[in-house]
């Protein structure tokens, strides 16, 4: 049966008034933003030992501090839809990215749990929009044969930030200080924000009538439509249950499960990062090849599903100090995953794709904000029940794998379903 997500496609012109040179600013002022944003998100998986060790952080207390910035990002995404629609990208994510400043500099001078938490609260509401906002750019101001690329140069800068956040984050703390390092990632999102502010433009801004034309078109309505009913679980557990492990429980995995130091550890995640950075750009190219070839988007993405807890389920039982090499297996099933994300937006009008892409956003990062968390709750349940730290966070692992068979088997099924339902993302306007 046909995917839904090759259907009903909307095939509006780009914008006029995007040269090419004007196109290449606008895509670099967005991309340092979400650099930096990436990498922020990520580092707590390299300066845990750091964290841990000067804060007096159980594996609960970790879990907790990495996902409350997903807990505010999350918050974020439905006045964020709107502020993006309404408003346009430039003014909603230079605004957001000061605060994001303020969060980094509340870090710095945090001495408590519940105040390094705020700061991260603050980091996560700040760069809410770091992605999201080219994403709507993009996609109101340039042809849909484009998106698919630009959503992965996108992801290559994110990636690039992430290498950042690896090796080099750990180094550069362990030099510094990792406070004095946060004092650094302030300064970093303000002249972000500058860049957004004086060099992206207006291009994407929507008349009045456009907005007032959808009144009716909110986060309830675009949750309960079957096209996203289908991807809810999978985006859960398979893109937030990726954004968990690379942020935060990749780095407890090599350290506790694989018996590495701090230092092997943070080596290995920028190999890991660099392997994902590989993967972007191959997809990049590779991905409307396969599509001329018969292999839809959609298809690539499901081929992704499988391959995901195949990666995780090997590494639950092989535990010697190579199967590291696992992450690196994983990698190239990645950006096909995220490409889902760019497909939902695609299927809906180009004026909604701010709520559109906020709203899978929003099921993204409140995904990964619940088992970034939860792993940690219970892998400290398992230590509880007389579990090993090791066996503790290898069951941890098991239940988000058996999560995603799940969520692979209700996306599966719901394609039955869509193919009888008369509702298409069109209806909504």
């Amino acid at each position: 049966m046909p995917i839904i997500f090759s259907q009903n496609k909307v095939t509006q012109k780009p914008s006029p008034v995007i040269s090419r040179a004007l196109a290449i600013r606008i895509f670099l002022s967005f991309a340092v933003g979400y650099f930096i944003s990436y990498a922020l998100r990520s580092v707590n998986a390299a300066l845990a030992p750091l964290l841990a060790a000067d804060l007096s952080l159980s594996a609960g207390d970790l879990g907790w501090l990495s996902s409350a910035f997903f807990l505010s990002f999350t918050a974020m995404q439905i006045p964020l839809g709107i502020c993006l629609d309404r408003y346009g990208a430039r003014r909603t994510e230079s605004f957001l990215l000061i605060i994001a400043a303020v969060g980094a500099l509340v870090i710095a001078m945090g001495h408590s749990l519940w105040m390094v938490s705020l700061g991260r609260m603050l980091i996560g509401m700040g760069v809410s929009a770091c992605l999201m906002a080219p994403y709507a750019y993009f996609r109101r101001s340039f042809a849909a044969q484009r998106q698919a690329q630009l959503a992965m140069w996108m992801l290559i800068a994110g990636t690039s930030g992430a290498l950042l956040a690896t090796q080099p984050a750990l180094a550069l703390a362990q030099w510094l200080g990792w406070r004095q390092f946060f004092v650094c990632a302030a300064v970093l999102l303000a002249c972000a924000a500058s860049a957004v502010f004086l060099w992206t433009g207006d291009h994407d801004r929507q008349s009045a009538t456009q907005i007032a034309s959808n009144p009716s078109v909110g986060f309830l309505s675009l949750l309960t439509h079957p096209l996203m009913l289908r991807v809810i679980p999978t985006t859960i557990f398979f893109s937030g249950g990726f954004a968990a492990l690379q942020s935060l429980w990749a780095g407890p995995w090599l350290t506790q499960v694989l018996q590495m130091t701090a230092a092997q550890a943070g080596e290995h995640l920028f190999y890991f990062n660099a392997a994902l950075l590989v993967s972007y750009v191959t997809m990049s190219v590779v991905s409307s090849r396969l599509e001329k070839r018969g292999i839809s988007l959609a298809r690539q993405s499901l081929i992704a599903f499988i391959w995901f807890p195949i990666c995780l389920g090997t590494m639950l039982f092989w535990q010697t100090t190579s199967a590291w090499v696992m992450w690196l297996v994983l990698a190239p099933g990645v950006p096909a995953v995220i490409l889902m994300q760019t497909q939902t937006a695609l299927a809906f009008p180009r004026h909604m794709a701010g709520r559109v892409l906020t709203t899978f956003n929003l099921v993204m990062f409140g995904g990964a904000f619940t088992i970034q968390w939860g792993i940690g709750l219970l892998a400290d349940l398992f230590s509880a029940l007389q579990y090993s730290p090791r066996n503790a966070l290898t069951m941890a692992f098991a239940c988000l794998v058996i999560l995603q068979l799940c969520s692979l088997t209700w996306f599966l099924f719901r394609r039955n379903a869509e193919a009888t339902t008369a509702t298409t993302p069109q209806s909504l306007t």
